[in-house]
């Protein structure tokens, strides 16, 4: 094996770490969008403001674990830039947590309703 056929593949597995966690990222941000959908304008078809609500919670999930399984493949590695496997996390979990924090406030919300006659 010659020097460039080294060099080439040293770039190529440089590229490629530089690489990892896009799939988290890119996911969380689609999931992100996916939970805005609601708030498009009223001429937009029903099915398209709120079908996309239903995938969020499990584009969020696949986004954070994506982004774990990154990050564990970059463990030990110094030059491997971790950011986008982190924001791809962070994004992911909030967007998560959003949903289901204001699903169980709503069962709460809704136990605490009391009639009064």
């Amino acid at each position: 094996m010659t020097v460039e056929q080294r060099a080439g593949s040293n770039e190529q597995v440089a590229a490629r770490q530089q690489s990892e966690g896009t799939t988290s990222l890119v996911l969380s941000a689609v999931a992100a969008a996916m939970m805005v959908c609601p708030l498009l304008p009223v001429p937009v078809p029903k099915w398209i403001l709120f079908l996309p609500v239903y995938f969020t919670v499990p584009v969020g999930i696949s986004a954070v674990i994506s982004g774990i399984g990154a990050l564990r493949r970059m463990r030990g590695q110094e030059e491997a830039d971790r950011f986008r496997a982190r924001a791809g996390v962070a994004l992911g979990t909030a967007v998560v947590m959003i949903p289901l924090t204001v699903i169980v406030w709503t069962i709460w919300a809704m136990s605490q309703d009391q009639t009064y006659e």
